[in-house]
């Protein structure tokens, strides 16, 4: 049989994306409540988490990397069909980008030259920069080992999706936790450790996901 076929006939099999959604959904929200709790457990949550949800800069943070985490799935569960390499669009993810990289600009605009070194580095950037990658480990194996279920012929795109959705839930966690309001600040360092995540996550996904 050709590889060609070989694909066709698995794409005709409809049956198996319903399982693959499911396992993923339980272990995904496994995974995301076990990171709750270790930030509860850990770090401890913002005394003023509640009110950071209804004030607009501060609840952007939760806006774009729930964002990010979402459209990864949807792509994920897409990449984890044979066809999915040519169904997939990667301008979900690349509109959160640009959203964040919109709110970037407008912050460093509204920002008072003087405050803005101080806005950028401010007081947790190692803290950041260690919790998100290693909060990304649950959510992101989630993703990998659904994919893996599934029969996708992308491999690397695939876990390059795995990390963008599982960083982005990590983040979105860990801002229960950080109290640095300023989009200089979550935008620069959530960016980088997300992207972080999401290069060793697709050098992964080029590996275990090959079949």
């Amino acid at each position: 049989m050709k590889t060609e076929d070989l694909i066709r006939a698995l794409a005709a099999d409809t049956q198996i994306e319903r399982p693959i959604a499911r396992m993923l959904a339980v272990r995904l929200g496994l995974a995301i409540v076990l990171a709750v709790a270790l930030i509860g457990v850990t770090l401890g949550f913002r005394d003023d988490l509640m009110l950071s949800l209804v004030m607009p800069v501060s609840a952007l943070r939760f806006v774009l990397t729930a964002a990010l985490g979402l459209v990864g799935v949807r792509l994920a569960l897409v990449l984890a069909r044979p066809e999915g390499r040519a169904q997939a669009r990667l301008w979900p993810i690349a509109a959160v980008a640009a959203v964040a990289l919109g709110v970037l600009i407008w912050a460093y605009a509204a920002t008072p030259p003087e405050a803005r070194q101080m806005a950028v580095m401010g007081k947790t950037m190692v803290a950041c920069l260690v919790t998100i990658p290693l909060l990304s480990i649950l959510p992101v194996t989630a993703l990998l080992v659904s994919i893996r279920q599934g029969a996708t012929t992308a491999p690397a795109l695939a876990g390059f999706v795995a990390g963008a959705a599982g960083s982005g839930f990590a983040a979105m966690v860990y801002a229960m936790h950080c109290t640095e309001d300023s989009p200089l600040f979550y935008v620069t360092w959530y960016g980088i450790a997300i992207t972080g995540v999401t290069l060793v996550s697709t050098l992964i996904g080029a590996r275990v996901l090959r079949w």
